[in-house]
């Protein structure tokens, strides 16, 4: 049988075994034991080697193809942890200052030690001129994002602030309209009452019109405390 990387009788195997076989292998176990140990398994039978077990050459093969792509992989979960870690420490170092101003003083700094070295090395007036040149130019590229890191630093606490004081608003006007309800409906039940004591036709439409807004009122707010319905004839208030 062909035995190929990823597609050979050991990268059939469920995932727990392979794991425990690449840390066997990288704890320099002899391969006469993992052999041993992987033909002793209930799950080698099962994963369809058409009766035949394990043996040297399939444990070689998957020595130099799937256990080489687990130590790359052992590798960057290794890089990953160390980069969390790293900018964990870092952040709390920082004291909240975000870390690119920490990075660009630091390239500043780094550019100006590598241009007065670089400057000091070159006599020919030209071509001193043209590494000035780069130099500035790289420093205007350094300076120009940090103006427009602050600038959206700046834009963020900006809309940040907006949406506390839109939010304070919002808050204040619904307690507001809370407290004049009352106030609002007893100008209402006041207003309509003179209408109504009133002859004329006019004064007793507006009256009219007063109850039914009032009417509506109650309708959207339910029932009266003692369960009771709001009266429909507004003669009887």
């Amino acid at each position: 049988m062909t035995v190929t990387i990823h597609n050979g009788k050991i990268a059939r195997l469920p995932r727990n075994i392979r794991d425990e076989l690449n840390h066997r292998l990288d704890d320099g176990e002899p391969g006469g034991r993992i052999l041993a140990w992987l033909n002793a398994l209930p799950a080698v039978p099962a994963a369809g080697l058409g009766g035949r077990g394990i043996n040297a050459q399939n444990l070689s093969n998957w020595r130099k193809g799937g256990f080489q792509d687990w130590l790359k992989q052992q590798e960057r979960r290794n890089l990953v942890r160390e980069l969390t870690e790293n900018a964990e420490e870092l952040s709390m170092d920082a004291g909240g200052v975000e870390l690119g101003n920490h990075l660009s003083a630091v390239l500043v700094a780094e550019l100006a030690e590598s241009a007065r070295d670089a400057l000091a090395a070159l006599t020919d007036p030209a071509e001193r001129s043209a590494r000035t040149q780069e130099f500035l130019l790289t420093l205007a590229r350094v300076r120009r994002q940090d103006y427009l890191a602050g600038r959206l630093a700046i834009e963020r606490e900006l809309r940040a602030r907006e949406r506390v004081k839109e939010q304070e608003q919002a808050q204040h006007w619904k307690e507001s309209a809370r407290e004049w309800e009352p106030v609002k409906r007893q100008i209402k039940h006041s207003f309509m009452a003179d209408l109504y004591a009133r002859p004329d036709f006019t004064s007793q439409a507006m009256a009219t019109q007063q109850a039914e807004s009032l009417l509506q009122n109650v309708k959207l707010n339910g029932s009266r405390p003692d369960g009771s319905t709001a009266p429909v004839n507004p003669e009887s208030n």
